[in-house]
């Protein structure tokens, strides 16, 4: 183990200073690191998981792949972010790819280590609730509103789950290309850059040389949901019809599909400024 690398991680994990010492001992002897290049997965698909993983530097996608053999991008994780606490928790296998973005820097704790941490702390499994529950809202979201909401709302979703305390945000601040925000959110680089532009404008972000850095988190909130809101009356919602979710290889501890079939709810042809389609 490299002791240099363990303040790196801990600094922007949101659950290492919930542990004890005797737990924050035993996980820095035994957390193992390993470098993932761009394009490269972070894990093995549906070989059974062995580490809880987290980036310390990097940023990744995440997907699955429906019966139908559609691969679905559902979302990334950053630095100072984890995923896998679902598949470890019930012994499973990996049934989504998380996939390197840019080249990627982990921190492995270990299976055994975890499932520990998971018996003792209750500070630890309320981090992973919190972070599970974060998660859960997010594709739900997908589900409900990917089909009727703007741009502008779905970057903002894509944003504010990055940037999520859980995740390890640091000051508001995150390194990432418009590139990077669109392979997340399954829009075009120039429809990012004009969802960019209007958020700015409205004083939710700042653009700067290879990030963003979010000014108001209230704001970015609101605008997740602006569009939705807009576009979808009270009675449509009622009125709608349950749809099936396509059947998928994996959506793990983290996804559920957000591609709905079935009768789509009708959009108001009157949108609030900044809130375009999809491209």
């Amino acid at each position: 183990m490299n002791d240099s690398k363990t303040p790196i991680w801990a600094a922007r994990s949101g659950w290492w200073e919930r542990l004890q010492p005797v737990e924050k001992a035993r996980v820095a002897s035994e957390v193992g690191y390993q470098s993932v290049p761009a394009g490269q997965a972070l894990q093995p698909l549906g070989e059974t998981a062995q580490h809880w993983i987290g980036l310390m530097s990097g940023l990744a996608k995440f997907t699955v792949t429906t019966t139908s053999g559609k691969p679905l991008v559902y979302s990334g994780v950053g630095a100072g972010g984890w995923f896998g606490e679902g598949t470890l928790m019930r012994l499973g296998v990996w049934r989504y790819q998380a996939q390197a973005i840019r080249t990627c820097e982990l921190a492995l704790v270990p299976r055994e280590t975890f499932l520990w941490l998971l018996e003792r702390n209750i500070a630890f499994n309320h981090y992973l609730l919190q972070q599970l529950n974060d998660r859960l809202e997010l594709m739900t979201l997908q589900a409900l509103d990917d089909q009727q909401s703007g741009a502008e709302s779905i970057v903002a979703r894509t944003l504010r789950h990055l940037f999520h305390p859980l995740a390890g945000a640091n000051g508001g601040a995150l390194k990432v290309t418009q590139s990077e925000i669109g392979q997340l959110c399954h829009l075009s680089r120039q429809r990012v850059n004009q969802a960019f532009q209007r958020l700015e404008a409205d004083g939710v972000l700042h653009l700067r040389y290879g990030g963003v850095e979010i000014l108001d988190a209230d704001k970015l909130r609101t605008w997740e949901f602006r569009c939705l809101n807009a576009k979808t009356s009270e009675k449509s919602l009622l009125k709608r019809r349950p749809t099936a979710l396509p059947r998928s290889n994996g959506v793990a501890d983290y996804f559920c599909a957000s591609d709905t079939t079935g009768e789509s709810t009708s959009a108001s042809s009157a949108e609030p400024p900044g809130c375009g389609t999809r491209g």
